[in-house]
């Protein structure tokens, strides 16, 4: 299914004279398997954008659609059961619960969207499998290396089985080796189980492995590029 931005608008008002945009006039086409990133400056508006494809918020003007469906018309409520049936999240800072377990930081969303604990289970087990942490699922975040908390956010996100995984700077606080190891990890999952990736993200490395690079300068779309990847 296709998420789609059409001449998106979103206004930040500091007063009824100033209007400070966040993004303005965004178009984009996210194909299905797609491995997308949004590049440019702190401030330029990529979150800005990562936020309207996720719902977070709505635009000011323009429309935002997933698989036809008008995703601004709906309710708050309706816009968060989306999320949690079609999307995944991957954050810089992992923002895991550090009073769970990472079998019971993966669990918790999988309660929110009503499987049985048999499945919950069985899903726990197999995206702690495909990050290459099945025998650490009984730790805590504290007995987590940086790169295996990014690991256990990665099986978290991709648990339910979605359509789309945003991922926030998801390298940012990662060293070099570290970092690489889950941009693979991110190509991994993108090829073998077709699931598409949206990127906000300063780090050339994975810039250069994504199919499709959106420069983001003052909330605009300054230029776009595909890479023979």
């Amino acid at each position: 299914m296709q998420f789609e931005l059409s001449n998106v608008d979103k206004v930040y008002t500091s007063s009824e004279e100033i209007k400070v945009f966040g993004a303005k006039g965004v178009s984009i086409k996210i194909a299905e398997a797609d491995f997308l990133a949004l590049v440019g400056p702190s401030g330029s508006g990529k979150t800005t954008i990562l936020n309207l494809i996720a719902g977070l918020i709505i635009p000011t003007s323009g429309q935002l659609k997933h698989g036809g469906k008008e995703i601004t018309s709906m309710s708050l409520e309706e816009r968060t059961q989306h999320r949690l049936d079609y999307m995944g999240f991957v954050f810089q800072d992992y923002q895991l619960l550090p009073i769970l377990t990472a079998e019971e930081n993966i669990e918790f969303p999988l309660q929110l969207k009503g499987f049985s604990k048999k499945e919950i289970k069985e899903r726990i087990n197999w995206s702690l499998k495909q990050v290459g942490l099945e025998n650490l699922g009984k730790r805590f975040p504290n007995q987590l290396s940086g790169g295996q908390q990014q690991r256990v956010s990665i099986a978290r996100a991709i648990a339910g089985r979605p359509q789309l995984i945003l991922a926030d700077e998801p390298t940012a606080n990662l060293d070099s080796k570290t970092a690489q190891e889950i941009i693979e990890l991110f190509l991994k999952l993108n090829k073998e189980f077709k699931l598409t990736f949206v990127f906000s993200t300063h780090d050339q490395r994975l810039i250069d492995q994504v199919r499709t690079v959106l420069y983001v300068q003052d909330g605009q779309i300054s230029e776009s590029r595909v890479h023979n990847v």
